[in-house]
């Protein structure tokens, strides 16, 4: 069930990025435009999920001692949901004038190359070592996973986000047939920035409950509770 909440809560969060219009998805445009085929999305994404893996494991490193602690994880938590809250606010802001843009691409790139070229775009992104410190580290602070099946869970429904958003980018591009016009980028976007402050506001609340200590008195009472049962039993 823990493996579910937090796949299915990185999905929801990894839209906040991959939704909004920047660099690896102008280049994704500027390419499939180029080579006619919806596979480029996917490939750059390869290339931007190695690097992602790379920061994942990093924060696990760097994290896992401080998430154990109670202020640690309920700061992070209360930080990363007010960045969440400021790129939703943003995004239902932004919705009406989003369009997507082409990087003007002059050669087609091979496969490794579209590898490549995704962890490149990414790292040199103003915007992922920001949204990494904040956002996803508070993301993995408000889901705390406890063993190697959950961070692999938020690691691939983040990763997941992107694929789908990015291949669908391609699909549509290939399809010829106008079907992400502005009007339905525009929606998509408000739907996500709409979900993306609830969830910010549900981090900023837990987080809260985490640092006066509330988070863990259930815990703890549910810890007893369940002790209780299994010595009656």
């Amino acid at each position: 069930m823990r493996v579910a909440k937090i796949f299915g809560l990185a999905f929801l969060t990894g839209f906040s990025g991959a939704l909004m219009p920047g660099p690896l998805l102008a280049l994704t445009i500027g390419q499939v435009s180029l080579q006619g085929s919806w596979l480029v999305g996917p490939l750059l994404i390869v290339g931007h999920g190695a690097l992602e893996l790379v920061v994942v494991v990093l924060l696990i490193l760097g994290l896992v001692q401080a998430l154990r602690r109670r202020w640690p994880r309920g700061l992070i938590s209360l930080i990363g949901g007010a960045v969440l809250l400021v790129m939703g606010l943003d995004m239902l802001r932004s919705a009406g004038g989003l369009a997507l843009a082409s990087a003007g691409a002059t050669a087609a790139l091979p496969p490794w190359g579209l590898i490549l070229a995704g962890a490149v775009v990414s790292a040199t992104n103003p915007t992922f070592a920001p949204w990494w410190a904040t956002v996803g580290a508070g993301s993995m602070a408000q889901l705390a996973p406890r063993s190697a099946s959950e961070y692999l869970s938020f690691y691939c429904g983040h990763e997941l986000s992107d694929f789908v958003w990015y291949t669908a980018v391609g699909l549509v591009l290939v399809s010829g047939q106008g079907l992400l016009s502005p009007r339905v980028y525009g929606g998509l976007v408000l739907v996500c920035g709409a979900a993306i402050v609830a969830l910010s506001l549900w981090f900023m609340w837990t987080g809260a409950q985490v640092l006066r200590g509330k988070a863990e008195r259930q815990q703890g009472g549910s810890t007893t509770a369940a002790q209780r049962r299994r010595n009656s039993g």
